[in-house]
């Protein structure tokens, strides 16, 4: 028997639309494309130089386009046609990889091109993350706002950290060049995607265009003017700075300490991609969650506890089991986050949210590099792990746990 609208699965609901599933498919290939370059980047500078801080510049390079032009690219995607945005920027991405997988291939990449070639990467990745985190609520009713942010967040965090065991088998295979050529066609794939979906167009405005830059103040003032999207801005900043100590310092643990090669530390990255796929494709089933006790459960503790508990890892199948973990909290924590942001979020300033959101994530990357530019040296990748997984938690748990407004949304 065939079920009724009432029994049908969001899910299923949500997949069967033609243009939530290109876009689904599309986000998943561009998250997993700029989650998985700072793995081919990082292994690129390790093979190009033993300098121990390079690994954290190179970071910086990749992040300080996402603290600059974050909160523009937002307020931009909310004066313009989401659509033609969205294919600009993709399609600059496609380009810029090709070309340098082609400089790669040349043995023209030397530390210091590395590191231009990744601001420029990052430059047009930061873009279009605010108006593809936009885009969601646009494409599905309010009440299935939550299934879909677990899907969006779960299918492209899963590609994030499973496409690292690709870059890696690339890297492997083809050497450095073929983890960068086969972004290149992943991305072009996307575009094609995007090409053929139809947004809703945004209510006609009102009021006068005001200047950018009052755009964005506007925008920052609401994001961070009431709670709870306060505290959840602001956490996404010690989200994307703490998890980022992680991303650069694990190449380098896996090769030293573990005694593996490039597969081997990718696959281990991508342990959490199915962790984190594994517990999001629960939440995109439910029909209800309490948000802000999960964000300050699964985040305030979550996130550093991971961290930490890694960094105790005694070899490379703990590690992989202690990832899953952290994995499936993951999956959780940010399926919440995003949704409880989104529904206290009006349409209007939707671009401007999600691009300070995207500055949290994204620009997060420039301050986990420092940290790990400084500390690494002195006290190694795995013991700056551990410090960070405890101070993470230090700064998480009041600010998401113990906050009455978080907890109770």
């Amino acid at each position: 028997m065939t079920p009724g609208p009432e029994e049908r699965s969001p899910v299923a609901e949500l997949l069967s639309d033609r243009n939530f599933r290109r876009y689904w498919i599309a986000q998943i290939l561009v998250f997993g494309t700029n989650g998985t370059l700072r793995f081919t980047f990082v292994w690129l500078i390790v093979t190009l130089t033993d300098w121990p801080s390079a690994e954290g510049l190179l970071g910086i390079a990749l992040g300080v386009p996402a603290l600059v032009l974050a909160l523009p690219a937002g307020a931009w995607s909310d004066r313009m046609d989401r659509r033609k945005f969205i294919l600009v920027w993709v399609g600059i991405s496609t380009i810029l990889l090709a070309t340098w997988a082609a400089i790669v291939a040349a043995d023209a990449a030397t530390p210091r091109l590395t590191g231009v070639a990744a601001a420029l990467l990052g430059t047009a990745l930061v873009m279009m993350q605010p108006n593809l985190n936009a885009i969601v609520p646009k494409l599905v009713p309010r009440e299935r706002l939550m299934n879909a942010a677990a899907l969006q967040n779960g299918g492209a965090q899963a590609a994030n950290f499973l496409g690292l065991g690709f870059g890696g088998g690339a890297i492997a295979l083809f050497g450095n060049e073929g983890g960068f050529a086969l972004l290149a066609i992943v991305m072009g794939f996307a575009f094609f995607l995007l090409w053929g979906i139809t947004i809703p167009p945004d209510p006609p405005s009102t009021t006068e265009r005001q200047r950018l830059r009052t755009d964005v103040m506007e925008g920052l003032r609401y994001g961070l003017g009431s709670e709870p999207r306060r505290s959840l801005l602001i956490a996404t900043l010690v989200l994307g700075s703490s998890f980022s100590v992680m991303q650069i310092a694990m190449p380098r643990v896996v090769e030293e300490d573990f005694g593996k090669g490039s597969i081997a530390a990718g696959l281990l990255l991508g342990t959490f991609g199915i962790g984190m796929l594994a517990s999001s494709a629960v939440v995109a089933r439910r029909k209800d969650m309490r948000h802000g006790l999960n964000v300050g459960l699964f985040i305030g503790i979550g996130l550093g506890m991971g961290q930490f508990l890694l960094s105790l890892a005694p070899n490379y199948w703990v590690a992989i089991l202690v990832m899953i973990g952290w994995g499936i909290n993951a999956g959780i924590a940010i399926a919440s986050h995003r949704t409880l942001l989104q529904q206290r979020t009006d349409d209007a300033m939707m671009g401007r949210v999600m691009g300070i959101m995207t500055l949290g994530f994204s620009g997060g990357l420039p301050f986990g590099a420092l940290a790990q530019t400084v500390l690494a040296p002195a006290l190694g990748p795995v013991l700056t792990m551990r410090v960070v997984g405890l101070a993470t938690m230090a700064i998480t748990i009041p600010l998401l746990l113990l906050r009455p407004s978080i907890r109770n949304a």
